[in-house]
């Protein structure tokens, strides 16, 4: 790894530990900047260190990722649906990025038919209380369980971005619950360290993927 990608990996790590011991003080100037900024970086490192195709697709999901980021810190949530619609094209792109590596693999099965129950278990679960937003959740909730589903039949030497997928719909899936459901104790932080993880376990695989074997 050169000075580049160990300099957006220090940038990412030193302003998600930063943002997220700031959570108590939030709102404050500038706070969806800090939230923001480590995902960010992992967008230039993906885009400077990831060739060809993938690489940029990564870096247009992870903007996407850090507007959803913005819209969802500003005035305590009012654009919810803006930052959802943002999140969605994002998953949507990293579901084309994944799908560049797909190959249909009987030992994933399990993983795909687990995620189609936990998807369906949501469903039932937040359907009493979603109200006019039953469409875009349901929506959205069909798109990142597909996006997992598509991680999980790539072809790949490791299993990073795989673990990523599934630490994104953690935390999307603590958000749904703390919005729709009922109140997640501690929710600001699991899903902001669950979130964290997902983005750094995505770009990171990608980066280990492409390395050259010793």
């Amino acid at each position: 790894m050169n000075n580049a990608q160990k300099t957006c990996l220090y940038v990412f790590l030193i302003f998600a530990i930063i943002y997220l011991a700031t959570i108590p003080f939030q709102p404050y100037p500038g706070h969806f900047a800090i939230k923001a900024i480590p995902i960010i970086s992992l967008a230039v490192l993906a885009l400077t260190s990831v060739a060809g195709l993938r690489g940029k697709l990564l870096f247009a999901a992870l903007l996407l990722s850090a507007a959803g980021d913005v819209t969802l810190s500003l005035e305590s949530g009012k654009y919810f649906v803006i930052g959802l619609a943002f999140f969605l094209i994002a998953h949507i792109v990293y579901l084309v990025t994944f799908s560049r590596d797909f190959h249909m693999q009987n030992s994933r099965i399990p993983i795909a038919a687990t995620l189609v129950v936990y998807a369906t278990t949501m469903a039932f679960i937040m359907r009493p209380s979603l109200g006019d937003m039953a469409l875009p959740v349901y929506c959205y909730l069909i798109v990142i369980t597909t996006m997992g589903i598509i991680a999980a039949f790539r072809v790949s030497k490791g299993k990073l971005v795989l673990y990523g997928a599934l630490c994104f719909i953690a935390s999307d899936s603590m958000i749904a619950l703390n919005k729709f459901v009922i109140p997640v104790p501690a929710s600001d932080y699991l899903v902001m360290i669950t979130y964290y993880l997902a983005q750094s376990l995505i770009v990171y695989g990608y980066l280990k993927e492409r390395q050259p074997e010793s």
